[in-house]
């Protein structure tokens, strides 16, 4: 049965098979569709040892996924580290255990989005608009040299060094802030898209256009697209275990190339015969419809009919690629400039010492979140904020950092004024009057955004704005002994949905609001070592 959560509906189904070459099975997966948990995981260390660490990573993951405190993010990342951890003090303490492992890939969807959490070659595709993309990086040598292009698809699946990965879940212990261990994504899950989570047991053996040939196959069935992936993969060869789940998006089915659910399609309706004398009506009539035609074009006089007007062709949408090096597009705001709505700009890693205005239905993604920093170090002339949206029907940021240094006093970290913008992944620190102010009529999304170190109150919405501000972590703003800040401060008539976010160490209280009735609306946050503790939300006082 379809599940939803957030206003996304999705159906899903897992499966995992031992393959035609191994006597047991060291894949272990986990398929919570109704909370949207998703986990595959391959074990590795031979004998049973794989099995165990395999089984070990799922059971702390899970439980520690289904705790529904603190941002996703900060979920997968302690999820995984206690899972690492406790598969390591297994196996110093027993022989038998010793060098167990695992790799894995995990989804959560929440509020449009799937939070990927990943470790090794196992692997997260998404598909949508008859397209496939592998959205997690291998941590391997071979799938490091596929994904930067020295090898082709079919180069790395042949290639005898396939199998050696550089990071796993249980070899030693880590950090959740460890560089070089979780890697933690955002892929959105468009109401028409759809995912597959799968080991190195399926990909290995399926390219992935024959992945996305099984997926489309059986649209509106994900129990279908399995056991189609199990079996094509075992009569490719089935060297390995072979887990797959499949996780559709609820218009999925009818937004692929074709549309509508597959199966068998009802026979076509045959017409009836009719009869000679039916025939010979129908045959006279026709014949003095075509007579009557001729006649009145004979006697009409002449005229011109106007052809309809042509539309010109649309271009199609383009990515367009930002990268310091490049001489085309060394900025942002270079390739904003070019972009039309339904372009999106993909920005390679650096840091780029620029502000920019987004441009309506053109988003900006960074290529690896995290990696991709507007570093404000000095003023900038007439410009207030790093990131400006005036005006935009709809756009989306996601991975990009703005850092501010004390000397660049910049008012504002991000400025959405009468807009629906997404922001997502997004870090914001160092802006003197607020990290993110949304004000005016403008509605959009806040989701999984790390705001901090701001001098004055990490959100501020005002005027009529009624944006989702949904997991982000909101810490230590508005610090100043002069004029403490709350961590968000909700103005006028705002009226946002405020949930699930975490609020830590700011200098006044966690929200602060105007208007009393907003108070009960924001407490299901997590608070932690506010200011005020004891009153996480507070009603500013009416001035006289």
């Amino acid at each position: 049965m379809p599940h939803t959560k957030n206003e996304t509906t999705w159906n899903a189904w897992g499966d995992t098979h031992s393959g035609k070459q191994r006597s047991n099975n060291e894949d272990r997966i986990y398929c919570d569709s109704k909370r949207g948990i998703f986990i595959v995981a391959d074990g590795m260390g031979g004998e049973a040892a794989g099995e165990i660490a395999a089984e070990k990573a799922i059971d702390f993951i899970q439980k520690r996924l289904r705790q529904e405190t603190g941002t996703v993010a900060r979920r997968i990342r302690e999820a995984i580290t206690a899972a690492n951890n406790e598969i390591y003090r297994l196996a110093e303490r027993k022989p038998d255990w010793r060098g167990m492992a695992c790799v894995l890939t995990l989804a959560v969807i929440e509020d449009g989005l799937m939070h990927v959490g990943h470790v090794g070659d196992s692997r997260l595709y998404k598909i949508r608009g008859g397209e496939i993309r592998k959205a997690t990086p291998d941590h391997s040598p071979i799938g490091k040299r596929e994904d930067s292009g020295e090898l082709t698809e079919l180069e790395a699946m042949r290639h005898p060094r396939r199998n050696e990965v550089y990071r796993d879940i249980g070899s030693q212990p880590h950090k959740p802030e460890d560089d070089d261990f979780v890697e933690y994504l955002q892929v959105p899950f468009e109401p028409d898209a759809a995912a597959l989570i799968c080991s190195d047991g399926l990909s290995d053996m399926l390219t992935s256009s024959e992945i996305l040939a099984a997926v489309e196959n059986n649209a509106g069935n994900p129990h279908g697209t399995v056991r189609e992936l199990i079996e094509r993969a075992n009569a490719a060869g089935g060297k390995d275990n072979i887990s797959a789940i499949v996780i559709e998006a609820d218009g999925f089915a009818a937004a692929r190339p074709g549309g509508g659910p597959t199966g068998a399609q009802p026979p076509k309706r045959q017409p009836r015969p009719r009869s000679p004398a039916m025939l010979s009506r129908w045959a006279f009539l026709a014949y003095g419809l075509i007579a009557g035609a001729v006649l009145l074009a004979l006697l009409w006089p002449p005229f011109e009919t106007a052809a309809p007007p042509v539309e010109p062709a649309q271009p199609p949408p383009q990515v367009l690629v930002v990268d310091r090096s490049s001489a085309e597009f060394p900025t942002i705001g270079k390739a904003l400039e070019k972009a039309r709505a339904g372009d999106r700009i993909e920005v390679a890693a650096g840091e780029y010492e620029e502000a920019i205005r987004l441009k309506d239905g053109v988003d900006v993604i960074a290529r690896v979140p995290g990696r991709v920093v507007l570093q404000i170090t000095r003023p900038l002339p007439g410009v207030e904020s790093a990131i400006t949206a005036e005006g935009i029907a709809g756009a989306t940021v996601s991975g990009l950092v703005i850092r501010a240094t004390p000397a660049a006093g910049l008012p504002l970290g991000v400025r959405i004024s009468d807009s629906n913008v997404t922001l997502t992944n997004v870090e914001v620190s160092g802006a003197v009057q607020a990290g993110i102010w949304i004000e005016g009529s403008s509605g959009g999304a806040l989701a999984g955004n790390y705001i901090y170190s701001n001098a004055g109150p990490g959100i501020v919405v005002a005027g009529a704005a009624t944006p989702s501000v949904t997991g982000n972590t909101i810490e230590r703003n508005g610090l100043s002994r002069e004029r403490p800040a709350p961590g968000a401060y909700i103005l006028d008539e705002a009226n946002p949905l405020v949930i699930r976010n975490v609020f830590s160490g700011n200098g006044a209280e966690a929200i602060r609001v105007r208007r009393r009735e907003l108070r009960e609306k924001m407490m299901n946050n997590l608070f932690v070592g506010s200011a005020r503790a004891q009153k996480p939300v507070g009603v500013e006082q009416a001035r006289p």
